[in-house]
């Protein structure tokens, strides 16, 4: 007598006959040379095979067109799978943003339909290869940048993955941004903030529907992110959806997780952006507020919002806002953190030495000495917060204070001798980047695998009065735009070794042991000098950054 079935078998089964019933018909087709198809859950995908690289899926949908009456919303996922052949072999659009920012190319057009990722996988893997995934989210202060960007090209990233045995997948996604992804007010329905931050969570849940399709493992994902996007990354340690979603982070040039988090009614007072925004489309403040600017013709909003960007410092005219629980930001990200109530995952994390030099280029070559320098510098602290009443004299005036006009230690080793444009730059690199970096490792590493670093590494080419800037690091680890010299061959490979290792094996190797606040160390990073160093430098600046008074001040 046979033994029957369990159910659960019975169901997995069911399952299976039901997916094949609804897989449409084009999946059982065969690709053209040079091209292969992957079917999805939301319909079959062709893609780019290449005889010394990566398979590539470009411009693949994750979630419905933001567009219309889902402008401002929280993304809606896909619910009804193609019936035709997707042609995968180009990037989808670039969300909207300022055209052409100096030094960054997009790599494709702009249009409001763009809530896209890219698939690249080592070539000739079979379905059932459960290889892990790295996903990565592109920086750009919450404003600029897209995942078709040439820079972020992974294929020599991956060729190496597979040289050394470790072979990963790579996934790219692009996020709303600006006014388009982080609009906030009171007016705001709650479910709707940062819905930029909301798009790349359910890119996260579209990985784990459907990566195994290209032979990825939904259990081995790590997310990896530089600036706002490592900002991103620790927004969802800290913010975390209902569902597992990765099993490791890596944070590079973290912004802790936002430089600024007011809450959505700060932007609605006079001369802030949401104000101001209503102002320049027409629309009333209200319950109608968010109708009215949805019906805003799309090139007159991209415009308006442009022109907002573009006359705000540094060009972040948004940051991501707090919100009523259940927001992916619904309190200071410092609180949370102070609670332990996160996701303890291993997690990377760092900064570069002169990181804040290009967020201070306004202030170089002013030619500026005594209380004008002072009053300068205290300007371009002001102006940094969405609501700079939120900051005091007091706060501001210690600030200026520990970083003296005409220090050498500004900016050391690379400084410039333009006084102003070096402390306005140390200053931003130790209480936008170290600070947060320092505040999150000395509170989680107890909790959690953590790996810290300080790149110090300055590249041949660049531009000197920046020094180690910030994102150079990329240049490092992906190799491809501008290609890694000769010079640099070497130590690129073994960084982007730590991260392959770290991928695979939730730890980047030996050379690089964990994190304890108890004797805090990072490793430097510096072609022929990889090194433990002790994290303290710029201890007093960074621990009054990181007090309570001043991130009161800076976190509302």
């Amino acid at each position: 007598m046979s033994t029957p079935t369990p159910l659960s078998k019975l169901l997995a089964a069911l399952s299976c006959v039901c997916w094949a019933l609804s897989t449409p018909a084009a999946a059982q087709t065969t690709a053209p040379p040079g091209t292969v198809d992957v079917a999805l859950r939301t319909g079959v995908f062709r893609g780019v095979t290449q005889v010394n690289g990566p398979d590539k899926f470009l411009g693949i949908p994750f979630a419905q067109p933001p567009v219309g009456n889902l402008r401002f919303k929280a993304p809606v996922p896909i619910t009804e799978p193609s019936t035709e052949i997707f042609d995968a072999s180009a990037f989808g659009d670039a969300c909207p943003q300022p055209a052409n920012p100096p030094g960054l190319t997009l790599g494709a057009a702009i249009g409001e339909d763009c809530l896209r990722l890219n698939v690249f996988r080592p070539a000739n893997i079979s379905s059932d290869a459960k290889l892990p995934v790295m996903v990565w989210l592109h920086g750009g202060a919450y404003t600029i940048n897209a995942a078709s960007n040439p820079q972020y090209d992974p294929s020599d990233f991956i060729q190496r993955s597979i040289a050394i045995g470790k072979p990963i997948v790579f996934v790219s996604s692009n996020y709303r941004l600006n006014t388009f992804g982080f609009l906030a007010s009171a007016d705001m329905p709650p479910e709707d903030l940062n819905a930029g931050l909301l798009d790349q969570r359910i890119a996260l849940e579209f990985v784990q529907d459907n990566i195994a399709a290209f032979g990825g493992d939904p259990e081995k994902v790590t997310i990896w992110g530089q600036s706002s996007g490592a900002g991103s990354v620790e927004a969802h340690f800290l913010f975390p959806a209902n569902r597992t979603l990765f099993r490791a982070g890596i944070a590079d040039s973290c912004t802790g997780p936002f430089k600024n988090s007011p809450p959505p009614s700060t932007f609605d007072k006079p001369g802030k952006p949401f104000a101001r925004l209503l102002e320049a489309t027409g629309c009333a403040a209200g319950t109608g507020a968010i109708a009215c600017l949805q019906a805003v013709p799309f090139d007159t909003l991209l415009n308006i919002s442009n022109a907002m960007v573009s006359a705000t410092l540094n060009h972040q005219l948004w940051e991501p806002s707090t919100g009523p629980a259940g927001n992916i930001a619904f309190e200071p990200a410092s609180k949370r953190i102070n609670s332990g109530d996160f996701l303890h995952l291993p997690f990377i994390g760092g900064t570069n030495v002169n990181d804040g030099t290009m967020f201070s280029t306004t202030l170089f070559g002013l030619g500026l000495s005594g209380q004008a320098e002072d009053d300068a510098f205290k300007n371009f602290i002001f102006n940094l917060v969405i609501d700079n009443a939120t900051l005091t004299n007091n706060v501001v005036d210690a600030f200026v204070s520990m970083y003296p006009a005409n220090d050498p230690a500004n900016g050391a080793p690379f400084a410039t001798g333009d006084s102003l444009f070096d402390r306005a730059a140390a200053w931003y690199t130790d209480t936008m980047f170290v600070a947060p970096r320092r505040f999150f490792f000395q509170r989680a590493a107890n909790l959690q695998p953590m790996f810290a670093y300080l790149f110090g590494e300055f590249i041949q080419g660049n531009n000197p009065e920046l020094g180690v800037a910030h994102q150079t690091e990329l240049q490092m680890i992906f190799g491809a735009d501008p290609p890694v010299s000769a010079l640099e061959s070497e130590f690129s490979t073994t960084f982007r070794d730590f991260y392959i290792n770290f991928v695979n094996d939730l730890n980047p190797g030996p050379a690089w042991p964990r994190f304890s606040p108890e004797s805090p160390k990072v490793l430097q990073l510096i072609r022929d000098n990889i090194t433990l160093i002790p994290d303290t430098f710029n201890q007093h600046q960074v621990d009054f950054s990181n007090s309570p008074l001043v991130l009161a001040e800076l976190q509302r």
